[in-house]
């Protein structure tokens, strides 16, 4: 995994490299010493990963990411600062995380998990959508016209007395079974009611964004706060508000597949 290392100082930048060097995470690093120097690298060698400083002489970090706007695929960014007033900044322009001057090697090691997680999740993501439309052009090959789009469901409609309404699929946090019918939570809190089982409502669902983890329980992938491994091979997903649930033995393969994460 390639990774960039951005800051006017050397010897931040000499620490940075040699906890990188500490990690088998990271196959090679770069640095650059400047702003300037910073866009012409990671539009050349295209890392993966990118510590960028916010303070250097020549331009800001925030400057660097404004002058890659036209690049496709954006490397993972963490902000490095010695000014927690940048923090908010930070992420209001989507940086993945921050570490703030003078960080220990625990938080920075925390960061660089995280974000070669990320990374890696991505990878993954990538190779199912393609392996998704691939399959999908073989199934269809005799056909004159492939359609690009898929038939997920982006809205679900329901109703209420005589009323319909709608909710889109990418305000669900979780699904869980009751009965004969299947509990929506949305981010908001809200939960509403559908008619349909388990195993059609996954079916109908995006495989990038959704799994089933047990027979009663479908979540959105990227609203899995944490994973927890309990011992003797049992796992306990733990979702953003706190809300945990069971991997079962079932499911726990292909979960623990698609997030790459090995036993």
């Amino acid at each position: 995994m390639k990774t960039l290392v951005i800051d006017d100082e050397l010897l931040a930048r000499n620490r940075i490299v040699k906890l990188l060097n500490e990690s088998e995470l990271i196959d090679s690093v770069f640095q650059a010493s400047s702003g300037k120097e910073a866009v012409k690298m990671i539009e050349r060698i295209k890392p993966s990963l990118v510590f960028l400083d916010i303070h250097m002489t020549d331009m800001t970090g925030f400057d660097v990411l404004k002058k890659l706007n036209n690049i496709n695929n954006l490397p993972i960014i963490i902000f490095v600062t010695a000014f927690d007033n940048f923090a908010v900044k930070a992420f209001e322009v989507k940086a993945f995380d921050f570490l703030l001057k003078p960080f220990k090697k625990e938080r920075f090691f925390e960061v660089l998990n995280k974000g070669v997680d990320k990374i890696n999740f991505e990878k993954d993501r990538s190779f199912r959508l393609q392996n998704s439309k691939m399959t999908k052009f073989l199934v269809n090959k005799e056909t004159d016209f492939i359609k690009e789009e898929n038939d997920f469901l982006e809205r679900i409609v329901l109703k209420t007395g005589n009323k319909y309404f709608f909710i889109k699929t990418c305000d669900i946090k979780y699904i869980t079974s009751s009965a004969y019918y299947a509990e929506i939570f949305l981010k908001n809190n809200e939960k509403h009611i559908d008619r349909i089982s388990m195993s059609d409502f996954i079916k109908r669902l995006d495989p990038m964004d959704f799994i089933r983890i047990n027979r009663s329980t479908i979540v959105k992938l990227s609203e899995i706060k944490e994973i927890i491994s309990e011992g003797m091979g049992d796992y306990s997903i733990v979702m953003n508000g706190n809300k945990s649930f069971v991997l079962t033995k079932n499911y726990k393969s292909d979960f623990l597949k698609i997030l790459n994460i090995k036993k």
